[in-house]
């Protein structure tokens, strides 16, 4: 099937919807969509898929000269509807209500409006109107965690092909891409634009391990270095503190999965695909390190060490355990953990004091493997304009505005003289109106009447700002320094499956990622012997597929490296 692509106007920045034509999804992909379950994660940054269909070069498509955008864009009179997950955790109902996106809409003269699916039932809902045939202008999402990815829908006319708008209508956009090492991330196998990632400034680090460190100093404790400290620690706070019952508590994750990661990175493994250290790909669950990781968990668990209900949890008892005392120690985050429980506990315990540690690693001197990357950093979230867009040109335009430094800092920042103001140097602080709140709101929940200054839309992220309403804290200054103490290791770059090959890919992965997660539950609480039943779990998993799931991804990361 040959795509279409729209023939750019360089002295027009209007392209037509009639360029895009609507397709009706094929049987076969509305039955992929609608029955679709929840994707595998094991490739979470993936953009999308690449397609033989999309072999045209990208010199071949780009018809006319890059474009700088006059402001406004319209007069008024257009209107753009973006589908996006709502990021703000339920303090902001849609988007439109913040600040930074009505000053938006008078800067660029274009009417914005969200969609945001329901919290709980996104990719339900994100299938459900991909089927229906009736799309808005722009979607934004993760197409790595849908049935179908970019490739895909681009084929079955669902999405455009983006690359000749990028590169005539996004200059902001591709000056923030302009090295080597970020275009490998963003651009396809054929080298072509598919849409606009969001990015982030910096180290995106925000969560690490934490442990009471009032409790460290009370009973003469070093902090936890290696695995074997932990586990000293641990015990010994347990049988000497009143009222600890299982020192690490943790919790399930917003996949429902058990976060259990906390020696991952000491055991150089992954939840995920990974590089087996000689320049090959293997499934970190199905692996000896994974075998000893889960070994060590379970024998936590049956010392009593790790919180047996670790999969009842969720992260406001996790955080209820740390607050009451029960619990000493868990993966947490800056702000909703390590700041929201700090500040609660201290008001009965003026000494409470939770702090950061690096990563565990199994022995002293060792770096512990995470992946971690500088700079500027694709997190997954991609912008791709639809087939339903009468102006992908117009929709190109407004989504680069939030690339310039102009609209990224509306968007992550707000309105100077309100939410924030400009220091002598340049540097920027937000006012009282965010930082000490008259409402009582913290300043992560303050600045959403402003600015989106979090992983939220697509633009390059700012930590300074990120960090302002994070950092409020010396243990959480602390904590994220130590928590870059990592190695990026066994993990792999951002891959792309190829698209014939990625329906089948989902298929297997959504199979074995529900079955690994069993078992780990499983080995983890020694409902079966990890030694007697290791071999047949492995076998399990070879036979659903995991060596053609392997190849796929072995496939995609040498055109990765060919890129």
């Amino acid at each position: 099937m040959t795509r279409k692509s729209a023939t750019l106007n360089p002295t027009n920045s209007s392209t037509k919807k009639e360029d895009f034509p609507m397709k009706r999804i094929s049987r076969r992909n509305f039955m992929k969509i609608v029955g679709a379950g929840a994707a595998a994660l094991g490739l979470a940054a993936c953009g999308g898929s690449e397609s033989e269909s999309a072999a045209s070069t990208a010199a071949s498509q780009f018809t006319g000269e890059a474009v700088t955008a006059t402001y406004p864009l319209a007069n008024g009179d257009k209107t753009l509807n973006i589908y996006i997950r709502n990021a703000t955790s339920g303090v902001v109902q849609n988007y439109h209500d913040i600040k930074a996106f009505q000053v938006a809409e008078e800067k660029l003269g274009v009417n914005l409006t969200f969609t945001h699916p329901a919290v709980g039932s996104e990719s339900d809902q994100f299938n459900l109107m991909i089927a229906s045939g009736e799309y808005p202008d722009i979607i934004i999402w993760s197409y790595s965690t849908s049935p179908m990815g970019v490739d895909e829908l681009i084929d079955e006319g669902v999405l455009m092909d983006m690359d000749s708008c990028i590169r005539q209508y996004a200059p902001n956009y591709l000056a923030a891409v302009d090295t080597p090492a970020h275009e490998k991330e963003v651009l396809s196998n054929s080298g072509t634009y598919q849409g606009i990632y969001c990015f982030t400034l910096g180290v995106p680090v925000s969560s690490g391990p934490s442990i009471r460190a009032d409790l460290l100093e009370k009973y003469g404790l070093d902090v936890p270095v290696t695995v074997d400290d932990w586990e000293n620690v641990m015990t010994t706070i347990r049988d000497n503190e009143p009222g600890v019952t299982y020192p690490f508590t943790t919790y399930r994750n917003y996949i429902g999965n058990a976060n259990l990661n906390l020696l991952l990175p000491a055991y150089k493994t992954s939840t995920e695909f990974c590089s087996d250290g000689n320049g090959g790909v293997v499934f970190g669950p199905s692996t000896d390190n994974y075998r000893q990781f889960v070994t060590k968990l379970n024998d936590w668990y049956n010392k009593g060490l790790l919180d047996p209900e670790f999969m009842s949890n969720d992260s406001a008892a996790n955080n209820a355990k740390l607050v009451n005392g029960s619990s000493i120690a868990s993966v947490l985050s800056l702000n909703s953990g390590i700041g929201n429980v700090t500040t609660t506990a201290r008001a009965n315990n003026p000494d409470f004091e939770l702090v950061g540690v690096a990563w565990p690693v199994l022995n002293e001197g060792d770096t512990p493997y995470f992946h971690l990357d500088g700079g500027v950093a694709q997190v997954g979230v991609q912008a791709v304009v639809t087939s339903s867009c009468a102006d992908p040109a117009l929709a190109t335009q407004v989504l680069d505005y939030f690339f310039s430094e102009e609209g990224n800092n509306l968007l992550c920042w707000g309105i100077e003289g309100e939410s924030y103001t400009v220091n002598a140097d340049g540097s920027k602080t937000f006012t009282d109106a965010v930082m000490n709140n008259p409402e009582g709101k913290t300043p992560s929940e303050a600045v959403l009447a402003y600015a989106l200054p979090s992983y939220g839309f697509v633009n390059p992220m700012d930590e300074d700002a990120y960090m302002q309403i994070t950092l409020t804290m010396p243990e959480q200054v602390e904590a994220r320094t130590l928590w870059h103490s990592l190695d990026q290791g066994v993990c792999l770059p951002q891959l792309t499956i190829a698209p014939e090959r990625q329906n089948d890919y989902n298929m297997i992965m959504n199979e074995v990622d529900t079955y690994v997660q069993e078992m780990l539950i499983r080995f983890v609480t020694g409902q079966s012997n990890i030694d007697e039943s290791w071999d047949t779990y492995v076998n399990t998993l070879n036979g659903m597929g995991l060596d053609v799931a392997t190849q796929y991804v072995t496939d995609a990361y040498n055109a990765f490296q060919q890129r």
